[in-house]
């Protein structure tokens, strides 16, 4: 056996003098796709890309583990350069994008290396131009998520082996186990960049059955060290993978299906509808979502997806070649995580499948050089190669381009996933010489049962969108919460949440908010000035009437403000009948609420005994200030049909979250109860 394999035909540019002026070009090409813009496009950040700049900032303050919990647990290589770039440069759009653009070009360079090692330079420099331009490795580039380091590795671990193999085949008595050695390495170090990687052993065990069914002797030489690169792999790999063992409410793997008592059935109906799926991506219909994609947009344009059928062709034809059958080896394995697993956002979940895809796109290249070359001149078919490669380059380079600067930034899909207005409002918070308070509106993203506004990917984003630290946000649910700072002039901000008479409680914009001014260049944000209502409502808050429940022997009449724990202290409220009563009840912070609270609305059949209640507090107690105001509407309180006609108390009052204790009710500094009643409302049959 030799390097170059039968599809190194006359059309193999190797040793020409252009080649190396080729290369730089589009490795420069490559270099300005990745980089330019990077602090506008893409327009923002993700969730997931939230999620892995908080493993790094865990990374910076010396949180070192072998697994991060979160997702389907976070492997430590990529945020170890996540943190280390913001440490040099800061939190800013170049520091948290660097290592992703890092990876991105060396993923360039080292799927160009393996491609040239496998098929001869001809291939390698077609590869070269594909992976350069083609939007998939550009844009997964340009995103801050570990899984573009897995390509560069993948591709190393794979150029390690074969060019120790290339010794084997050789009886090169000159060889090592070094290639073979450094491979494993690779190989080892990319399962502490993504979980995926862990199966990719597989395809040097089915590379040595292949070489058993076919090149026997070849086999008898190789798999000494076929086995040397998997052990070295899996011993470097080995603590990570105990620790994942160890904790598998960190390291959740999406294995559900496998455990089911229809495990056969489950797992065919997987495989009919993920097969179609996952190959569809890279001719017909790619990832549906806007994170990666303009949904749908397919790997190959049709010139590009041609080639690439071709390619595949002429491996299979080629298939006891063990070059051409190493890469179909590796591209079919490196399809099964997420054939077998999770094949949403397939243009992340298949990345490791870069290492040798665009291999393919450069074999049926080769193969229209190759028919060329039988059926006319030399010179044309050097023309007519260059032509159709120097257009296909410059076809996807313009498209990708226009797409990405374009249309895909620009669209409100994308916006909307990458918190676009969110970045507008930092950056012009950026600007001011002193930030008025900033009352941020965020709806939940957590299951209802148990709201955490930590979880919320405003409150996440926001200081990786800004740079300055005097900020003082108060945060709340504007669907059924407003929070007012205590100077009554605040910024009220609702990045993507347009438009907001879709979200903001029909009670909130009213007074509060009737005359809010938006603000030029800053989509979702409000200059507000509540003094003038907030004058007016005080004066009629206080002469609304509260009661004492009759457990409560105070002498003293009850009045607003009812003072809560000393924490928090009622000032007002309204009461809305219907078959669903509403209550809207406003408080004053009192001190500092160092731990979350609810309020408890209640309606009660007797003193005692609660008809319908609601318990609810939709800001987040740690973010508010002494003196806010936070008005709080309580919908879902349903008077039962079969309810006698008469009156009924309505009663409220304060609990922490975590243990249920209720606040008492402070009259000076006697504690005189846990409820206070607001008034009565009657039910008519």
């Amino acid at each position: 056996m030799t390097r170059s394999t039968p599809s190194a035909s006359s059309s193999n540019p190797s040793g020409t003098p252009a080649v190396p002026a080729i290369a730089a070009a589009l490795l420069l090409v490559a270099f300005a796709l990745r980089t330019l813009d990077i602090a506008n496009v893409p327009p923002g950040l993700t969730h997931d890309e939230l999620a892995q700049l908080d493993v790094a900032r865990q990374v910076a303050s010396g949180d070192w583990r072998l697994l991060y919990p979160g997702s389907y647990g976070v492997e430590p290589a990529y945020h170890a350069l996540l943190s280390t770039a913001q440490s040099i440069w800061g939190t800013n759009p170049l520091a948290m994008h660097l290592p992703s653009i890092f990876g991105g070009m060396l993923a360039v360079v080292c799927v160009y290396v393996l491609a040239r090692r496998l098929f001869g330079e001809g291939v390698g420099l077609l590869t070269l131009g594909t992976i350069a331009v083609v939007w998939w490795p550009v844009v997964l580039s340009r995103v801050v998520l570990r899984e573009v380091w897995t390509i560069p590795l993948y591709a190393l671990a794979l150029y390690g082996f074969w060019r120790g193999f290339e010794a084997v085949a050789r009886h090169d008595a000159s060889r090592t186990r070094r290639p073979f050695v450094l491979g494993g390495v690779a190989l080892g170090v990319t399962q502490y960049v993504h979980t995926i990687p862990r199966g990719l052993f597989i395809v040097f065990i089915l590379f040595g059955v292949y070489l058993w069914i076919v090149h026997r002797d070849l086999f008898k030489r190789a798999w000494r060290d076929l086995m040397v690169l998997v052990i070295v792999a899996e011993a470097i790999a080995a603590p990570l993978l105990i620790s994942a063992a160890l904790q598998p409410d960190v390291d959740r793997l999406p294995l559900a299906l496998y455990g089911r008592p229809d495990v056969g059935t489950a797992l065919i109906d997987q495989l009919q509808s993920s097969v179609p799926w996952i190959l569809g991506q890279f001719a017909f219909a790619g990832d549906s979502f806007w994170h990666f994609n303009i949904p749908y947009r397919p790997i190959f344009e049709p010139l590009g997806a041609v080639l690439f059928g071709l390619g595949w062709l002429a491996a299979l034809r080629r298939w006891r070649q063990p070059a051409h059958a190493f890469a179909l080896i590796v591209f079919v394995v490196s399809l099964l995580p997420s054939i077998f697993l999770d094949p949403h956002f397939p243009f992340a979940r298949l990345s490791s499948v870069q290492a040798i895809a665009f291999a393919f796109v450069g074999l049926g290249g080769e193969a229209i050089g190759a028919f060329l070359g039988r059926v006319t001149s030399s010179r044309i078919q050097t023309v007519s190669m260059a032509a159709l490669m120097g257009g296909l380059f410059a076809i996807n380079a313009i498209r990708t381009a226009q797409d990405l600067f374009g249309v895909w930034s620009s669209s409100p899909g994308t916006r909307s996933t990458y918190n676009a207005e969110l970045r507008m409002l930092g950056r012009y918070l950026d600007t001011l010489p002193e930030p008025p308070p900033i009352s941020q509106c965020t709806l939940w993203i957590v299951y209802p049962f148990d709201p955490q506004y930590q979880h919320s990917v405003p409150q996440s984003a926001l200081p990786y969108f800004v740079q300055r630290r005097d900020l003082e946000v108060r945060w709340h649910d504007c669907r059924y919460s407003l929070v007012i700072p205590s100077s009554g002039q605040f910024l009220f901000a609702h990045p993507d949440l347009q438009p907001l008479s879709d979200f903001l409680g029909r009670s909130l914009q009213n007074p509060w908010l009737e005359n809010a001014r938006p603000i030029p260049g800053v989509d979702g944000a409000l200059q507000v000035d509540a003094r003038p209502a907030l004058a007016q409502k005080l004066a009629e808050w206080r002469r609304l009437p509260v009661s004492w429940p009759p457990e409560v022997s105070e002498t003293t009449p009850a009045r607003l403000p009812v003072n809560f724990g000393h924490a928090l202290e009622l000032i007002g409220y309204q009461v809305q009948p219907g078959d669903d009563v509403r209550v809207i009840t406003t408080w004053r912070v009192i001190t500092p609420l160092t731990e979350d609270v609810l309020i408890f609305t209640h309606l009660y059949n007797t003193p005692t005994e609660i008809m319908a209640q609601q318990d609810q507090f939709d800001a987040a107690a740690n973010s508010l200030e002494p003196r806010d105001m936070v008005i709080q509407v309580h919908d879902f309180i349903h008077v039962p049909p079969d309810t006698p006609a008469g009156s009924y108390w309505i009663g409220t009052g304060v609990y922490r979250r975590d243990s249920g204790e209720r606040l008492p009710i402070f009259v000076g500094d006697r504690r005189v109860g846990d409820r206070i009643y607001l008034t009565q409302i009657q039910v008519e049959r």
